[in-house]
C-alpha cells in the first residue's frame, strides 16, 4: 500500500488521502528522479498545500522516494474532487541554485560537501575513496549539481546519485545482480536499441603547451567500423595516469546511452538505477548482463508497472 504525505514550510506534516494513481521515474543523472500523484480531495482544502515543499512515499512500510514539490492542483469533474502532486528529487535543490564562483587551490570531498551540498539541507553519505584536488575552479553560471558531478564523476569516476531517503551518494554503484528476467516473468514487452551517433572511438588527450598526448581507443567500436576521435586540451601540469584516465573518462561517457534495452514488467519497484539485471528472455538475441540506467514504476488503470532502461554495465551510468 502507498503512503504519501508532505512536509509544509513551516516544519508541520500533513498525510494525503489514498492515492488513486501514481508515477515515480529514477536515474542517476539529468533530467532528475520525479514524481506525480494523484489521490481523492475534499472540498474547501484547495489551498491547503500552498507551503507543502517536500514529499515522501512508502510503499508497504519502506521509503521509495524523497523530494521537492514542484506544483499541485485541484480538479473537479465527472469523476469527482481529485487532487495532482508534482514534483522532483531532491537533486533539484542543486539543480535549481547557482553556485558561486570560487577558486579552490586545494579541494576535497569535505569541502564540496559542505559548501554545495550541506547549505541546502541534504546529506551526503559516501565518498571516502573521492581525491584531493589541486586548483579546483567553480565557473560563474554553474549550478550546484554540476559542481558536484564534475568533482566526483570527473575527478572520481563516481555518478553522483540521490536515494530514496533523499541523500547524495558519492560510492560507486555495487556490481549485484538484484533481478533476474527469465521467461516465464511477467513481461509485458521490451524493445532494445543502440545508438551510434556520439559514440567516441578515440580519444587523444594533450597538454596545452607542452609536448605529451595519451591516446586512448575503444576497441570494440574500432572493430564495427566506429571513426570519432576527441582531442582534449589539459594544463601541462597534469600527470600521465592523469592523461590517461581523462581519456577514459571521455570514452566511458559517450558510451553511456548508446545501448538501451527497455523491459516492462508487472510489479512496483522491482529495481533500482544502478543495480544489475540479468535478461533472460524467450528468443532474444540481446539477452545478458544489463545496469539500470533508469527506472519508472506507476500504478493506474493496468494496474503496477515498472518499466526498466537498461544500459551496459560499464558504461557511465
Amino acid at each position: 500500500m502507498m503512503k504519501c504525505w508532505v512536509k509544509l514550510g513551516g516544519g508541520e506534516t500533513l498525510a494525503l488521502p489514498t492515492a488513486v494513481s501514481w508515477r515515480f521515474c529514477y536515474g542517476t543523472d539529468t533530467p532528475c528522479d520525479s514524481f506525480f500523484l494523484r489521490c481523492l480531495w475534499e472540498r474547501g482544502q484547495e489551498k491547503l498545500l500552498s507551503a507543502a515543499c517536500r514529499f515522501f512515499a512508502e510503499w508497504e512500510g519502506e521509503r521509495v522516494f524523497t523530494g521537492v514539490v514542484d506544483e499541485f492542483a485541484v480538479r473537479c469533474g465527472k469523476d469527482g474532487l481529485y487532487l495532482e502532486l508534482a514534483g522532483r528529487g531532491m537533486a533539484a535543490l542543486l539543480l535549481d541554485n547557482e553556485a558561486m564562483p570560487a577558486e579552490y587551490q586545494r579541494v576535497t570531498r569535505a569541502d564540496i560537501v559542505a559548501g554545495h551540498v550541506s547549505p541546502y539541507g541534504i546529506e551526503a553519505v559516501g565518498g571516502g575513496e573521492l581525491p584531493t584536488l589541486e586548483g579546483f575552479t567553480v565557473s560563474s553560471g554553474e549550478s550546484e549539481w554540476s559542481v558536484v558531478r564534475r568533482y566526483a564523476c570527473y575527478y572520481g569516476g563516481v555518478i553522483p546519485r540521490f536515494d530514496r531517503e533523499g541523500r547524495l551518494v558519492l560510492d560507486p554503484h555495487r556490481d549485484e545482480t538484484v533481478l533476474r528476467v527469465r521467461e516465464g516473468d511477467p513481461a509485458t514487452g521490451w524493445e532494445y536499441r543502440e545508438e551510434r551517433h556520439g559514440v567516441l572511438s578515440q580519444v587523444a588527450v594533450r597538454r596545452r603547451t607542452a609536448l605529451g598526448t595519451q591516446w586512448v581507443s575503444d576497441p570494440d567500436f574500432l572493430a564495427q567500423g566506429g571513426c570519432a576521435r576527441r582531442v582534449v586540451a589539459v594544463p601541462n601540469t597534469t600527470g600521465t595516469a592523469a592523461m590517461r584516465y581523462t581519456a577514459g573518462y571521455q570514452l566511458k561517457a559517450a558510451r553511456s546511452g548508446r545501448v538501451r534495452m527497455r523491459i516492462t514488467l508487472a510489479g512496483a519497484f522491482l529495481a533500482w538505477p544502478g543495480q544489475l539485471v540479468s535478461v533472460g528472455l524467450r528468443d532474444c538475441g540481446a539477452n545478458g548482463r544489463y545496469r539500470v540506467a533508469q527506472s519508472e514504476v506507476s500504478c493506474g488503470a493496468e494496474g503496477l508497472a515498472t518499466t526498466l532502461a537498461l544500459g551496459e554495465t560499464d558504461a557511465m551510468i
